[in-house]
């Protein structure tokens, strides 16, 4: 009804998925959804799939996907705001979008929590979150100047302040969570990095964890104000030195950039994890030409910066990596080095074509046949996304010094064009390639199992980089794929619509079997990797080669453990294939 107040849920369930694709695309029923052309892609044969049931889409054959909103998002080229805006219209209800005095009313709301939040900090009940951030080197003149707080441990200290306002508001502005047996603080003991607008205005926040509480880093959900995907960590702060420079530097935390930024690197600005969004890029380019990655080793090496740099590089954005010491990041860097010494590793960053064979370098044994075939298939995965000839000519050179073949068998072995994602229909064979973890997030997201059923055998940090933040809300007790979608970035909404619409057939009870003995090896494997690899690099130093070939033997081994791991593949299966650190 015209004049009701809503929030972005109450206008998810009255949208009709179906209704707003069919105005873009020709729907042809199959089966209990809906098929059409991707238009997002030249996709020659229907590779999208639209279910009204899940309120969800996803193509399979460029890979994207989401609800409705971010839908009408991508195909109009609108905001998130702009995007609910419009459709709260053509579903008869009043969005408080940001523009008008109810916008300011919200605006105002977000001030006065964090001036709360700051209170909380000084006050008796803040000493553990001062003590944090003292040993972390944030002196009370910092914690003034970005706003720094304090959430209080209880359920009820937001909901009870700010109770005048009501919890539709408190709910819109995802202070408060919809539980079942009612609402309850989003932030609670958590030191609070206030996140601002271009402006400096608090529009969302983000709080980082005492103790063994997860998620550590909660971020607030998408709101009115808050659109993450379109919005980077102390962008306020930094415009002006990126302007100037034209030169951006991006790290991965709110530490990072306050660390940063005291050490007088102010054009320092976070992505709030390692999966950059096209909005954040397309922010970036209003004020820079040349972006410099600044993650720490392990995040900077990931598949999901790997995408990141690509999007940045689509842009039109110089972009280079900066190479930080094993188990540092920037934070702890400049901390203990100082702001000359991280200038000067900003300054020695390689270009994303040397570091992008750095990384194939890192993750395989070329010395084996079996690691360059693996080489070569981590390369086609991101190759097929670098739309520049030349650059695309220069890594196809790098890589055939790298594996020893000609440039013409590199060649034939890479995708010869640019692509939106994947080449079509491959997509649906990825599924058939999952992961007993993807496995088990597609049985969550599709209601045959329950989060609590799998939880006292699986935890967060068992998942994957790619994968762990769409764990981390399932773990939090979100089972409505429509607020799922709200909570997660671009890319996690990717992933989940595709492990929830996926065709799919799944041996339920095996695939529970599977992740309790395959998926708590992960996290002890990978730290096994970490050790190795600085081993490797100090062998490597003293010029021990005995050491260094059985460190090698071992990382191989370890790597296909881990492989297996991750797929869960069966103890019964090719004994004889197994690597020597799991049979003896």
């Amino acid at each position: 009804m015209p004049g009701q107040r809503a929030d972005v849920r109450e206008i998810k369930a009255r949208l009709d998925i179906v209704s707003i694709i069919s105005r873009y695309v020709t729907l042809i029923k199959s089966g209990s959804g809906f098929k059409g052309k991707c238009p997002f892609h030249k996709d020659d044969t229907p590779s999208m799939t639209v279910s009204a049931e899940k309120g969800l889409w996803h193509c399979f054959g460029c890979g994207e996907g989401g609800d409705a909103i971010g839908f009408f998002m991508k195909i109009e080229r609108l905001t998130f705001v702009e995007a609910v805006r419009r459709l709260a219209e053509e579903v008869g209800v009043a969005f408080d979008s940001g523009d008008d005095g109810t916008g300011d009313e919200l605006r105002t709301i977000m001030a006065e929590v964090a001036n709360a939040f700051s209170r909380n900090l000084r006050s008796d009940a803040g000493e553990k979150a001062r003590e944090y951030l003292i040993a972390r080197g944030y002196p009370a003149s910092c914690w003034l100047t970005y706003g720094l707080g304090y959430a209080l441990p209880g359920w009820d200290a937001i909901k009870r302040s700010f109770s005048k306002h009501g919890e539709a508001v408190l709910l819109k502005l995802g202070l408060l969570v919809q539980g079942d047996k009612g609402t309850y603080d989003r932030f609670r003991d958590r030191t609070i990095f206030p996140i601002l607008d271009l402006s400096g205005r608090p529009v969302g926040f983000g709080g980082r964890a005492f103790g063994d509480q997860q998620p550590k880093y909660l971020n607030s959900s998408q709101t009115p104000l808050f659109d993450k995907g379109r919005l980077v960590y102390g962008i306020s702060w930094a415009r002006e030195r990126m302007s100037l420079t034209r030169t951006a530097v991006l790290v991965e935390g709110y530490t990072d950039v306050l660390s940063l930024h005291q050490a007088d690197i102010r054009n320092a600005v976070g992505s709030m994890g390692t999966s950059l969004t096209q909005g954040q890029a397309e922010l970036l380019k209003r004020f820079v030409d040349e972006v410099i990655i600044a993650y720490d080793q392990d995040a900077a090496g990931s598949a999901a910066s790997l995408r990141s740099m690509q999007i940045l590089r689509n842009f039109g954005l110089d972009v280079r990596v900066a190479q930080l010491p094993a188990g540092e990041d920037p934070d702890g860097f400049v901390r203990k080095h100082g702001s000359e010494a991280m200038q000067q590793v900003l300054n020695a960053a390689l270009p994303f074509h040397e570091f992008f064979i750095e990384s194939l370098k890192a993750r395989h044994d070329v010395a084996t046949i079996h690691g360059k075939e693996r080489l070569l298939e981590d390369a086609r995965e991101f190759y097929g996304a670098i739309r520049s000839s030349a650059l695309r000519e220069e890594i196809e050179r790098q890589i055939a010094r790298l594996v020893n073949l000609s440039i013409e068998s590199v060649r034939r072995e890479l995708p010869r064009r640019p692509s939106p994602q994947k080449e079509e229909g491959v997509a649906h064979e990825l599924a058939e390639h999952w992961g007993v973890e993807e496995h088990l997030l597609a049985l969550v997201l599709r209601g045959e199992i329950s989060w609590e059923s799998i939880s006292s055998h699986i935890g967060i940090d068992d998942f994957s980089e790619l994968n762990r933040p769409i764990a981390q809300h399932l773990a939090t007790g979100i089972i409505d794929l429509s607020d799922l979608m709200g909570e997660l970035d671009e890319e996690g909404a990717r992933r989940a619509s595709f492990y929830a619409l996926a065709p799919l057939e799944i041996d339920v009870k095996q695939t529970i079997e599977d992740a309790k003995r395959w998926m708590g090896r992960l996290p002890a494997i990978e730290k096994r990797l970490a050790v190795i690899d600085s081993e490797i690099t100090s062998s490597g130093e003293v010029e021990d080669w005995k050491r260094w070939d059985e460190l090698m033997k071992e990382k191989q081994e370890l790597r296909v453990a881990w492989e297996r791991a991750r797929k869960g593949i069966h103890e019964q299966q090719d004994e004889e294939t197994r690597p020597e650190s799991e049979t003896s």
